[in-house]
């Protein structure tokens, strides 16, 4: 009986530092919260059924009285049972001693701790699998070019700034590094290919500025890139931000703490964008230690989005001045919301206003300057020495490009739908 005792005590050790292992992951891993909280508690279930079984273990090691007789003692060994298994997620064999009727029970809290931790595991080990898998190009980029990339850092904090804001998961030096040997291997690339081109006799000496052309686009698409993704992020938070300070009104209307909309939010795959941004303050609270209208005001003065730093702002103000969150949230989403039908009427109004110069630009302009050209050619003339061949093939040209220029502002001008 005394083994069994020692083996119930060190379950119980392990049960208590499964505990705090969950307790320090709660913390660290919000996006897991469900699963941890079920292991919390079927874990102090475990505990439980494991203590109630001490006292009469503990009766059994005790050396019984003399005037007790054989008969009077084996009730009381009847009434636990022994219970041996291999846990799924350790891989490790147990055996522990249990009253009968708790045996199912224990079982069945097992099971629940251990299905959710090894759950929870898995999904964190792919995540770190994936986080180790270092990307080559990045390291070799930073050990060629990983100073040079400090020093550009601190001389220009838009990029690292906008990357922050895009939510692009890259420090600014190791960004600026990469782009360095990109563009660089931009240039080689132009290089081999005028080469080859010169020596095949399809271009001659004057096309020498191919590898310019090929390095100065590297050099513009590395620079425009953290520009796009904070735009895009900031676009894809003004289309979800109307429908969510609506959904985090609702919640305020629960009287819910303050701390757990957001958590809500960020757990809400409707809107992912806002979630992220939502996360960034769940973290701070969390794990860096931050009160809530600290971490609100951090937040608000990074998003690249004005309306969800005023939104945020707004709520630390009312959260530390003690107001009314149901009402704030229940007014800005109205605002928001108006916004948000504005936007959309300016963009059909502008879209009918595209559809006219459209028409009139690449449409009829056309057909008048082919009629033109018929007669130019029929009547042998020309334009300023060039040929009618040539006019055409340049009409063309310029066609195709302004249908192309048309289509990136509509595109940059379009919201989201």
């Amino acid at each position: 009986m005394f083994e069994k005792f020692k083996k119930n005590l060190s379950q119980e050790k392990e049960i208590i530092a499964d505990i705090n292992e969950v307790m320090k992951n709660l913390k660290s891993d919000p996006e897991h919260r469900e699963a941890y909280v079920k292991s919390l508690g079927s874990l102090v279930r475990q505990l439980d059924l494991l203590n109630d079984v001490v006292p009469k273990l503990l009766n059994d090691v005790v050396p019984e009285k003399t005037g007790t007789t054989s008969k009077e003692s084996s009730p009381k060994k009847d009434k636990t049972i022994d219970v041996s298994y291999t846990s799924p997620r350790t891989k490790k064999g147990n055996f522990i001693t249990l009253n009968k009727e708790d045996k199912n029970a224990y079982l069945k809290e097992l099971h629940l701790s251990e299905g959710n931790l090894l759950k929870v595991s898995k999904i964190k080990e792919k995540k770190k699998g994936e986080k180790k898998k270092a990307n080559f190009y990045t390291v070799f980029s930073n050990k060629l070019f990983g100073e040079k990339g400090e020093s550009l850092s601190a001389k220009m904090p838009k990029i690292g700034r906008n990357l922050k804001q895009g939510n692009v998961g890259i420090m600014a030096s190791s960004y600026l590094a990469i782009s360095i040997l990109s563009i660089i291997l931009s240039g080689i690339f132009g290089l081999i290919l005028y080469l080859a081109l010169l020596m095949l006799g399809i271009v001659g000496w004057t096309f020498f500025w191919i590898p310019l052309l090929t390095t100065t686009f590297a050099m513009i698409a590395f620079y425009l890139y953290p520009s796009s993704e904070a735009s895009s992020v900031r676009k894809k938070i003004t289309h979800e931000l109307p429908f969510a300070t609506i959904y985090m009104a609702s919640i305020a209307g629960a009287n819910i703490e303050p701390t757990k909309i957001f958590k809500i939010v960020s757990a809400s795959k409707e809107y992912p964008t806002i979630g992220f941004e939502m996360r960034k303050i769940v973290v701070q609270t969390d794990m860096y230690g931050f009160d809530l209208v600290t971490s609100l005001r951090n937040v608000a003065e990074r998003t690249p989005n004005r309306n969800l730093g005023e939104l945020l702002s707004g709520l630390a103000t009312n959260i530390s001045t003690g107001g009314e969150l149901k009402n704030y949230l229940e007014q800005k989403a109205e605002n928001f919301l108006m916004d948000y039908k504005l936007e959309r009427q300016e963009y059909m109004d502008l879209a009918g206003t595209f559809m006219d110069v459209y028409i009139s630009l690449l449409i009829a302009a056309p057909l008048v300057l082919m009629m033109m050209f018929i007669v130019m050619n029929v009547a042998g003339l020309g334009l300023g020495g060039i040929g009618i061949g040539t006019l055409l093939l340049l009409s063309v040209v310029g066609i195709v490009v302004m249908n192309i220029l048309f289509l990136i502002v509509l595109n940059l001008k379009q919201p989201l739908l």
